[in-house]
């Protein structure tokens, strides 16, 4: 468990997305996973200080808690960044778990996003490497966006 955020740390996500994938595999179900990056948070804790980042911090973490549904799984991956694994979801609906998360990051801050869906045969680290490939292109891209890997939609 990480403190600052309440959200389970990056140490516990290769463990947890590798059973997710097994058992997507193994039910044939599809499984995203979403990279999110507090826009221009390194700025917000130079302005603010390390305090009230940690707090920005926290209150995400709160915050997002609430628009996940129960199964999934809100981690703190890393400085300002956060991973959602979402288990048998389509896009559509991870579109608008994302766009609820969005209307609720607290103190009008923004947050990029890398989405990327499981291909039904890659291994847990791929899938990371395409999210992060997608959460660089929505900061490329002029931030306060989601992208999804593989396709040039933008939500």
């Amino acid at each position: 468990m990480n403190a600052p955020t309440g959200a389970i740390d990056r140490s516990a996500w290769q463990g947890e997305l590798e059973r997710r994938v097994t058992a997507a595999y193994r039910g044939r179900y599809p499984l995203v996973i979403v990279l999110l990056d507090l826009d221009h948070f390194a700025a917000y804790e130079a302005q603010h200080g390390r305090e009230a980042g940690e707090q920005l911090l926290l209150d995400a973490g709160e915050a997002w808690r609430a628009h996940v549904r129960p199964d999934d799984l809100l981690v703190r991956y890393g400085e300002g960044q956060f991973g959602v694994i979402l288990s048998r979801v389509q896009l559509r609906a991870a579109e608008r778990i994302i766009a609820r998360l969005r209307e609720a990051t607290p103190g009008a801050q923004t947050f990029s996003a890398g989405v990327a869906l499981w291909n039904g045969s890659e291994d847990w680290q791929a899938l990371v490497a395409r999210a992060v490939e997608a959460l660089e292109a929505a900061k490329e891209g002029g931030r306060n966006r989601s992208v999804v890997h593989g396709t040039t939609a933008l939500i």
